[in-house]
């Protein structure tokens, strides 16, 4: 019963001091997460603020890697239109464009990515588990890696 105390305090100092920084909260929000190992909490409060990060640091920097790109092909047409609009890639660099474009309605709305990152919570993202979906990216024969047993990279 003793270890049940600890564990208690445990859970409760998490709550109380990882995740307001992990997830942005303020003073009066800390109570949204009393439990963090509840379903709710994890999949409501922390994964949706992980998922909105995701978007705005996608929409932003187009970072690679990222769930929407599932093939080489799809990494080189990414590439190539970052390249196409900014003169360069924000993969080698890791910077914003001066604006960003996106259609709402059919019209063109323009929003400055500074105000556009403001909208970011915490320090939470998704791990892009999609990337390269639709690759064998196992080593070819003319790779040294071909010759390492397969445990190495697992």
């Amino acid at each position: 019963m003793e270890n049940h105390g600890k564990l208690e305090n445990f859970r409760i100092a998490c709550a109380y001091l990882c995740g307001p920084e992990h997830l942005g909260l303020h003073g009066g929000e800390i109570s949204l997460i009393r439990d963090p190992v509840c379903d709710a909490t994890y999949k409501d409060i922390w994964m949706a603020t992980a998922k909105s990060n995701t978007m705005i640091y996608q929409d932003v920097f187009s970072c690679a890697p990222n769930d929407l790109i599932h093939s080489r092909a799809a990494f080189r047409q990414s590439t190539a239109c970052w390249k196409e609009k900014l003169g360069h890639t924000t993969i080698d660099l890791g910077i914003a464009p001066d604006k960003l474009e996106s259609y709402q309605n059919g019209d063109i709305k323009v929003t400055d990515p500074m105000e556009r990152l403001q909208s970011v919570m915490g320090h939470l993202v998704s791990f892009p588990l999609d990337f390269m979906c639709n690759e064998d990216l196992r080593p070819v024969f003319n790779e040294s890696e071909f010759y390492a047993s397969p445990q190495v990279f697992h």
